[in-house]
């Protein structure tokens, strides 16, 4: 009899500290950092934390998915590269006095959203992961570029270059960096301390 009660008591305490446990909050960290160009900040870069965990984690989390604009304006896509979740919906506004016509053949996300004059604006949603490169039939000199990811740990670079990746969870990811002209360079990191910050600068022309 004494030894079943002391079973039981085990099984409880067993049971209460899964329980506290799995209630913690996840150890996280911080990795951040400026990306150049031969010294010069770039806006034009996507940095992301890959770890093949990271796709498992956001299966049972909802990622936010608001809206995103790409303006047409002066003859250009505005921004040039954006970084979205999969399942971002984002609209394309004509500002401009002219027609556009926003496509893309990019295996990520193909779509054509036909002629359409100043004032009107057109959407798509990305939801695969992948680069989109989005053009204008009636402007070849127009491109952007959309990063679609399907998890939460990605930032597009500012006008300074700067990024910031938070709430990392602690472990080990290719630190990737892409650019549409230097494409993807990837860096390993680790992250093993509570509140760790990791400070990782890149210049995309030195090897």
């Amino acid at each position: 009899m004494k030894r079943h009660r002391f079973r039981l008591l085990v099984l409880a305490g067993l049971l209460l500290a899964i329980a506290v446990h799995a209630g913690e909050p996840a150890k996280t960290g911080v990795v951040k950092g400026t990306i150049t160009i031969g010294g010069r900040p770039t806006a034009d870069a996507v940095v992301s934390a890959e770890n093949p965990d990271t796709r498992l984690k956001t299966q049972t989390s909802k990622l936010k998915t608001a809206k995103a604009v790409i303006d047409q304006r002066d003859l250009k896509f505005i921004p040039r590269v954006l970084a979205v979740a999969a399942g971002t919906t984002v609209d394309f506004p004509n500002n401009d006095k002219t027609f556009h016509n926003v496509f893309s053949t990019s295996e990520a996300k193909k779509f054509d959203l036909g002629l359409y004059p100043s004032g009107q604006s057109r959407s798509v949603t990305f939801d695969k992961a992948g680069v989109v490169k989005i053009l204008c039939n009636v402007h070849p000199n127009m491109e952007a570029y959309v990063v679609v990811k399907d998890h939460p740990y990605f930032n597009a670079t500012d006008a300074r270059g700067n990024y910031t990746l938070k709430g990392l969870p602690l472990g080990k990811y290719r630190l990737e960096v892409w650019h549409p002209e230097f494409g993807a360079r990837t860096v390993p990191v680790e992250l093993v301390r509570e509140g760790e910050v990791l400070a990782i600068d890149l210049d995309l022309k030195k090897k």
